[in-house]
């Protein structure tokens, strides 16, 4: 829908008549307009004259209230969909990846925190989806949104980067966390896949009340669950493969939460950077279904074709005058 941004100047649009008003500099004394021959080519030009002149001075006008077109929105087709990241900010993150476990297969048994390793990774997956909406979400003591659903992903890599800045957050409340994570998508129309990529060391324990909101609600809105857990410490169970003394921890409970949902469930574990990589790489070819979804655009200012108008009235007009008669003489 058209719309202008000055809308006041159109008030100017009558001064566009003042062509059709007689100049007497264009009159050339003669002594008897009888003996004129007729001249229907001097009349053609006379009323093109005008009529170009004053759509010349109705485009200005018009250009300078500014026409334009707003609330637009076109169609976007392609491989992609919304994902929220829900990321573990309390005080554990900050310790090293994998220490006290036995080294990778590529000898590397960590070195760096595991919210570094975590965003890096993180970074690299989001600038690999450029189709995707993200959203990237916070939980320790309380859940933050960081950055709503946004196609803009400088906005995501800024907001992942900082995390590493500063202290992390003294308890892991994904009873929380998880929940305010799967609100983010009410209201919101689908146009392709939906998932939710828990990055988390575990350490979470949910209640009855917060496991069944959390299985209603993924099951209402058709969210995908990947768990990207983290392991450092002699005491952070392999949940793969489970051993008896950790049957009753607080990561294997929630693993087994997760197993009984009746959307889509995958884990992940690292405990390096290499891992966390291959991990969210895998995450990446497992989301890749074909997304319809529209996207806004800004205002587009339409007053360029207006001044290309009245140039062009202008140079007609100043064609017509080059071959104006000016006198008789």
């Amino acid at each position: 829908m058209l719309d202008f941004a000055h809308p006041w100047v159109l008030a100017l649009l009558p001064l566009a008549a003042l062509p059709l008003s007689r100049r007497r500099i264009d009159s050339l004394p003669f002594a008897s307009v009888a003996w004129l021959p007729p001249d229907p080519i001097g009349r053609f030009v006379s009323v093109l004259w005008r009529v170009v002149a004053m759509l010349a001075i109705a485009a200005i006008i018009v250009g300078l209230a500014g026409p334009g077109s707003s609330n637009l929105r076109r169609q976007v087709t392609g491989t992609g969909g919304e994902i929220l990241i829900l990321m573990d900010r309390s005080a554990s993150m900050d310790a090293e990846l994998g220490r006290g476990l036995a080294p990778s297969s590529n000898g590397s048994a960590g070195g760096e925190s595991k919210k570094r390793v975590a965003t890096r990774a993180l970074a690299t997956f989001v600038a690999r989806r450029p189709n995707d909406s993200f959203a990237f979400a916070l939980f320790g003591l309380q859940p933050m949104l960081a950055v709503p659903f946004t196609r803009d992903h400088a906005i995501v890599d800024a907001a992942m980067d900082a995390t590493n800045v500063g202290r992390g957050m003294p308890d892991t409340r994904l009873d929380a966390g998880l929940p305010y994570a799967v609100r983010q998508f009410d209201g919101r129309p689908r146009t392709g896949g939906r998932a939710i990529v828990l990055v988390s060391d575990g350490g979470a324990r949910l209640n009855a009340t917060a496991r069944e909101q959390i299985s209603a609600a993924l099951a209402q809105d058709g969210i995908a669950l990947y768990f990207v857990y983290l392991r450092s410490g002699i005491f952070s169970p392999d949940l793969t493969n489970i051993a008896p003394r950790f049957e009753h921890s607080a990561e294997a409970e929630l693993h087994r939460f997760f197993q009984s949902l009746r959307t889509p469930y995958h884990l992940y574990q690292a405990k390096d950077a290499e891992q966390m990589a291959a991990a969210m790489a895998e995450i990446g070819r497992r989301e890749n279904r074909q997304s319809v979804f529209f996207e806004r655009l800004p205002r587009q200012d339409r007053s360029t074709i207006c001044f290309i108008a009245a140039l062009a009235c202008c140079v007609v007009l100043i064609s017509i005058s080059s071959v104006q008669k000016r006198s008789w003489a």
